[in-house]
Order: structure tokens, then C-alpha cells, then sequence
């Protein structure tokens, strides 16, 4: 059961919408020197995954992914609609809704194991992030401090290591390829170590079809894959309940 809690925290925050933001969890590899300019990295990704136009032109998602833990299927559903800042993430084990959590009105609650608790004004809005597909352009004007930290390898490959600290001093640590320039790992405290992989054209922009997470907690890996990835969609504010 322990176990599972901890999954469902760490499926809130695995999919590529998000950042899960908490203590930094440093990698003991080689750090070389870099220019530090955040603003380049995150420009550069933009550019990498479609552009700044493609990538303003989604104003919602909806993207299911599936993955299975210890022999048990996982399946993950997140809508995240930046036009009406709301946002609603779904794991269900074995068919069962396991966790949710939901973003609208300016309200927050969770579901899971069976409890239910409204959310305060922190966990909100470390969400709102969630609201967006790519959020990472809007990270200074989230009120994020972005810190550039040189360049660390990631898997066989160069990455510029890039510090998020939130207003209220929460942290995570992004790794975006110096050759491609696509996010290739999210690293926190809370959620592990979480890579994207298998990027494919959706729609006119790159998205990550494979994500393996990675944490101290669990006993193995865990690899997610997105079954479906659709913008722009017809909501309902029943979805959002």
C-alpha cells in the first residue's frame, strides 16, 4: 500500500506537463561549464518541440498513458486546459481509480486511497503550472527563479542543467539536450528522477511518448507510455468536478 501512494504521487508529476518541484536531488556525474542564460535553454526548447507559435496555438490537451507495476496495469489520464486554468490527472490501478487530482475555479482538491482533502494555497499553486502543455515558457512569470548550472551527462548525452526555485523556495531540476535542445529529465526529492524519451510530431509539436521514473521508494523503474495525445479538444466542466 505504501507503495502505491507513493506511485500515485509520483504519476501526479510524471507526465511532461509538469514539474514536480521539491528539495534538489543533485546526480554525482561531472558538471562542466556552461553560459548562463536560462531564458537561451528554454527558448531553445520551444524552438525544439514546434516553436512558439505551434505551441500557442494549444489551448488544452488530453493525454492517456499507460504503464504496469508489479504486475498490476497503471493507467493515467491528465487534461490540462491553460484557457480556463484547470487541470484534472487520474491513475487508475486495475481498472480502479487509485488517485485524482483537480485544478479549477482557483480551487484544488486530491482523491486518493479512498480520502479526499482540499488542497491549500501552496500545493495550488505549484499546480498551476499543470494548467499549461509546455509551461516552461511562462516560468518567470510564474515568479520562478531560474538558475543555470552548467551541463551534466544524461544518459550518454550532454544536458545544461537547469535549477527551478519557486516563490516559496520549492525546487526541481530540469536537464535539456545541448544538441536537440529537448528536455530529457526532471529531478526533485519528491518524484525521483523522471526522463523523457521517444519524441514524436503530435499536431506540429515534439511530444515525449515514453517516460521512466525513477525512485528511491520504489522497487524497480517504471516506464510510461503515452497510448494518446490530442489538443484541443471539446470540454466539459463535468471532467473538472
Amino acid at each position: 500500500m505504501k507503495n502505491l501512494k507513493i506511485l500515485a504521487i509520483a504519476c501526479v508529476m510524471s507526465l511532461p506537463v509538469s514539474s514536480g518541484f521539491a528539495n534538489e536531488n543533485p546526480h554525482v556525474v561531472e558538471v562542466k561549464t556552461s553560459f548562463n542564460d536560462p531564458s537561451t535553454v528554454i527558448s531553445n526548447y520551444i524552438k525544439a518541440v514546434g516553436g512558439k507559435d505551434n505551441v500557442a496555438k494549444i489551448k488544452n490537451a488530453v493525454i492517456n498513458m499507460e504503464a504496469e507495476f508489479q504486475g498490476a496495469k497503471i493507467e493515467m489520464k491528465q487534461i490540462a486546459d491553460s484557457e480556463n486554468e484547470r487541470m484534472v490527472q487520474e491513475t487508475s490501478f486495475m481498472g480502479n481509480v487509485a488517485q485524482r487530482t483537480v485544478l479549477a475555479n482557483g480551487k484544488g482538491k486530491i482523491s486518493a486511497m479512498g480520502q479526499e482533502e482540499e488542497l491549500n494555497e501552496e500545493m495550488i499553486q505549484v499546480l498551476k503550472a499543470q494548467v499549461y502543455v509546455f509551461p516552461e515558457e511562462n516560468y518567470e512569470s510564474f515568479g520562478y527563479n531560474l538558475e543555470l548550472q552548467g551541463t551534466e551527462n544524461i544518459d550518454g548525452e550532454d544536458a545544461h542543467k537547469l535549477v527551478i526555485t519557486t516563490p516559496n523556495n520549492q525546487k526541481t531540476v530540469e536537464y535539456y539536450s545541448v544538441d536537440s535542445g529537448l528536455k530529457l529529465r526532471t529531478s526533485s526529492e519528491a518524484t525521483g528522477d523522471i526522463s523523457y524519451s521517444d519524441y514524436e510530431e503530435v499536431e506540429g509539436v515534439k511530444f515525449p511518448m515514453k517516460m521512466t521514473i525513477k525512485n528511491p521508494m520504489l522497487p524497480t523503474a517504471m516506464e510510461a507510455k503515452v497510448v494518446s495525445v490530442k489538443f484541443n479538444q471539446e470540454l466539459s466542466d463535468e471532467e473538472f468536478n
